[in-house]
């Protein structure tokens, strides 16, 4: 067995700590704090699902990308051995709220806190066949719960960007440690890969497995013709620019323009979508258009069926419709890259359009290559989003050529699921099959 390190041992002795003191940090936190209550009796629910569980594949995801990350793959599960038990742990409340939504497995809940004895008594009970971890969501006691239990652990869409946290000297050991236990490694990029091998140190094999969004992003780029939200939003004629997954920064950089986009193009409307459109932001943003003169709306209004005047922008009050959304655009601003890192860049892309985004893009490979062939624009300050809208507006022959080269970006990455399903094949057979 690979012997536990210092900090690994340091961060087991001091985690039933930690949970202990989850509650309490909960209380500065409304979104901690939804966790917190959801998983009250979240045990008991676990392991009396057991039964039905063992010797099934369990994934683990943090929120809603790793969870799309994680939908092509089970599918591929699916339909190759529908009988496996598949179960699904979440640790974010939106990750688990949008999938229970959108559910795919035998199981959705909510991770346990990382306390050894619970991670080892949910491994016990479940006995699953093999763990996957998306992304980078690394629990370190139940990655060892795993080693114990001689259960298969993998990492698959894995990513490691340049200047993590789990790079910092204090913890690199500990995460070293970790993947060292993990069957295989199988992650997005050859940057992540050359991360893990030299920065990281692990010893365990890494595979370019690519990003498994790219088929989900296109599944749902498919699914969202003819969809209600796009139906709306097609009734009203025009050209649409479409800001997505903004956050307060973002729309400081658009929101000082709009009154002068929305006067030099007649048939432009602004869609515009909050990260978290909770009533507070979306109140603070109506505040603000009033301010500028602009007339508004919320998008409920137009798919409730209200005929009233929507007004030039239209405020998005509602969560999973973005790929609707864009799929009726013309132009989109991706939002987060001015804080921890640009969203989804090819839910746009898929569909044709060109895609602008701030300038903290080195979370997403696809807006690197996005900006190297022309499809894609880092913006900075106000002046910078008008220009690169007004060029593409002023010309649609431009703005479709531009568009036509995103579609192609996210086309190229076609494949990845059949990577990542090659890769965990081998713990995938039943031994009755045998």
């Amino acid at each position: 067995m690979h012997p536990t390190g210092p900090a690994l041992r340091l961060y087991r002795a001091l985690s039933p700590l930690l949970a202990a003191a989850t509650p309490l940090a909960a209380r500065f936190s409304a979104k901690l704090a939804r966790g917190v209550e959801g998983r009250r009796g979240l045990m008991e629910r676990l392991l009396a699902a057991a039964p039905h569980l063992r010797g099934g594949v369990w994934f683990h995801v943090t929120s809603v990308g790793e969870y799309e990350q994680a939908r092509p793959i089970i599918a591929a599960i699916r339909e190759q051995d529908p009988d496996t038990p598949i179960m699904v742990t979440h640790f974010s409340p939106s990750g688990y709220e949008y999938a229970r939504r959108r559910p795919c497995a035998d199981l959705h809940d909510y991770l346990p806190l990382d306390k050894p004895a619970d991670m080892a008594r949910l491994m016990h009970a479940w006995q699953p066949r093999l763990l996957i971890f998306v992304k980078f969501d690394l629990w370190p006691n139940l990655v060892l719960a795993a080693t114990s239990a001689a259960v298969p652990t993998v990492l698959l869409a894995g990513s490691l960007q340049p200047g993590s946290g789990r790079l910092h000297p204090v913890v690199r050991s500990m995460y070293r440690d970790l993947c060292d236990r993990f069957s295989s490694l199988g992650v997005c990029t050859e940057a992540d890969a050359a991360r893990l091998r030299a920065d990281l140190g692990t010893d365990t094999t890494v595979e370019v497995t690519g990003d498994t969004r790219v088929e989900q992003v296109i599944l749902r780029w498919e699914a969202a013709r003819g969809g209600e939200t796009s139906g709306a939003l097609d009734t009203l004629g025009g050209r649409f620019l479409v800001l997505g997954s903004t956050w307060p920064p973002d729309e400081n950089l658009w929101l000082p323009v709009v009154p002068e986009l929305l006067n030099r193009f007649a048939d432009l409307r602004v869609i515009l979508t909050p990260h978290e459109p909770t009533d507070e932001r979306l109140a603070d943003l109506e505040r603000k258009l009033d301010r500028a003169g602009v007339t508004h709306s919320r998008l409920s209004m137009l798919t409730s069926g209200d005929h009233a005047d929507p007004g030039r922008v239209v405020l998005t009050d509602s969560i999973g419709v973005l790929a609707e959304i864009y799929r009726s655009g013309h132009l989109a601003y991706v939002g987060g890259s001015f804080t921890t890192g640009v969203h989804n860049t090819m839910e746009p892309a898929v569909c044709s359009l060109p895609v602008f985004f701030g300038p903290k893009i080195a979370n997403a490979e696809e807006a690197g290559t996005l900006v190297t062939c022309g499809a894609g624009r880092i913006l900075t300050v106000p002046r910078d989003a008008l220009a690169a809208a007004t060029d593409l507006l002023a010309d649609d022959n431009e703005r479709r050529r531009v568009g036509d080269l995103a579609h192609q970006v996210v086309l190229d990455q076609r494949g990845d699921t059949a990577r990542s399903l090659a890769l965990i094949r081998p713990w995938l057979v039943d031994a009755t099959h045998t």
